[in-house]
């Protein structure tokens, strides 16, 4: 009688074991279900949620990137040697004196928009330094070629006379590579 107590007692454990298994197994297999949908619903909500929040980025920067680029523009411009040129000379004027303003004008010029940089691409930025450096250049080489008499006109005519033997200005070249970078990035 014990023994079949002790069977009635294991084939009643093993019945209630297999009982829990049909409440466990199908509870698991639910919550894991709902666990994986729910993780990818908030995955989708913080994936939407940083979306919204570029947009409202790109709302706002987009007028400032845009001011940065026409602020460029009318650096360019105000540095372009021909404009310069007609700008700052002077009768009266040395050759030195000339290139003297030319190269403060220019520098000048550069420092009050360097914040600017925040907002264009670095090869936009480089090729902006790239454009100061080259007038500075062009003004030096110039100069170098001026006896000590020459006049800031005289300066200036060497200067103009220089870029009309080039096609294109490095100002013009970069205001083009500005514009075909608006075109890319708006």
């Amino acid at each position: 009688t014990q023994s079949r107590s002790s069977a009635a007692s294991d084939v009643y454990k093993r019945q209630v074991v297999v009982n829990l298994l049909y409440f466990v197994v199908p509870s698991l297999i639910v919550f894991g279900v709902t666990y994986i949908i729910i993780n990818k619903f908030f995955e989708e909500q913080r994936k939407l949620r940083l979306l919204e929040l570029k947009k409202e980025q790109m709302r706002e920067l987009t007028p400032i990137k845009l001011q940065a680029y026409e602020r460029l523009t009318l650096f360019l411009d105000r540095i372009s040697p021909e404009n310069l040129v007609i700008r700052l000379s002077k009768s009266g004027q040395s050759a030195n004196q000339l290139r003297h303003e030319l190269i403060q004008s220019i520098t000048s010029e550069f420092n009050h928009n360097i914040s600017q940089q925040v907002y264009v691409s670095n090869d936009c930025w480089n090729m902006i330094k790239a454009v100061k450096e080259q007038t500075i250049s062009v003004v030096e080489a110039c100069y170098q070629e001026c006896g000590d008499t020459e006049s800031g006109p005289g300066l200036g005519k060497k200067i103009l006379t220089r870029l009309m033997q080039e096609k294109t200005t490095p100002t013009q070249r970069a205001i083009e590579l500005m514009k075909k970078e608006i075109e890319i990035a708006f």
